[in-house]
């Protein structure tokens, strides 16, 4: 178990040249192999100078009723696992805010191709569609910021009722959270700390049979905390 919570589960290594894109992707390390693949498909992608400069730190923090409920001890994360899932979350921000920044123009614009998506209001619409397609980029990109919290609030909904995270969600709230721009608003913020707080709940609930299911659990509550800033939940 402990050599589950030291791996840095995101890092991409070498990228297999027969790498099944048709596949949906069974981790986060996966995803972001699916991010690099399709940025290496784009014609001619600009890089974007001072593109640092341009990642704003999130800055609201809201007080929870709430916070994280504690980890089994043999399910916690290491510090340095937490660190490599912020390196490794930082680098996929910063690859897509370079394509994005590219696709601004309108020659960009029209490598992305249009799909016809759910209304932003339809939950069930968005919870079918999230379980029959990928969470691709273009398709990410496709969405506009208040799209993206709301189909992330209707997935922390659903998890919250289901008391899992199935492998289709993990792969659309990774990709949301990606792609999710900052700072947050006090509605998302709250969103988010629903989603650690009930990867938590559903963490302190499993046994050791399982166990090998925590690292997603782990990775969601390391993103809201460290990352997206919300102290108070986070491992230690």
């Amino acid at each position: 178990m402990g050599d589950i919570l030291r791996e840095p589960a995101l890092f991409v290594g070498e990228i297999d040249a027969e790498f099944d894109l048709m596949l949906p992707p069974s981790s986060g390390e996966e995803y972001i192999k699916r991010v690099v693949i399709e940025a290496q498909q784009c014609d001619d992608v600009v890089v974007a100078e001072n593109i640092k400069a341009r990642i704003r730190t999130p800055m609201v923090a809201v007080k929870p009723l709430a916070g994280c409920v504690e980890a089994p001890a043999s399910m916690v994360p290491t510090l340095d696992w937490q660190q490599c899932q912020l390196a490794d979350f930082s680098s996929v921000r910063l690859e897509i805010d370079r394509i994005k920044h590219d696709l601004q123009n309108a020659e960009g614009r029209r490598r992305l191709r249009q799909t016809v998506l759910p209304d932003a209001d339809d939950q069930v619409g968005w919870l079918e569609y999230i379980c029959d397609m990928r969470p691709l980029l273009g398709l990410v990109l496709n969405m506009n910021q208040p799209l993206i919290e709301q189909v992330l609030e209707h997935l922390v909904e659903a998890v919250e009722e289901k008391g899992l995270i199935s492998q289709p969600y993990g792969g659309w709230i990774y990709a949301l959270l990606a792609t999710l721009e900052l700072p947050l608003n006090p509605d998302t913020c709250s969103c988010l700390r629903s989603l650690a707080r009930t990867c938590s709940i559903i963490r302190a609930s499993m046994t050791e049979e399982n166990a090998k299911d925590v690292t997603a659990l782990n990775l969601f509550i390391c993103l809201v905390a460290r990352y997206f800033r919300q102290m108070d939940l986070v491992d230690l």
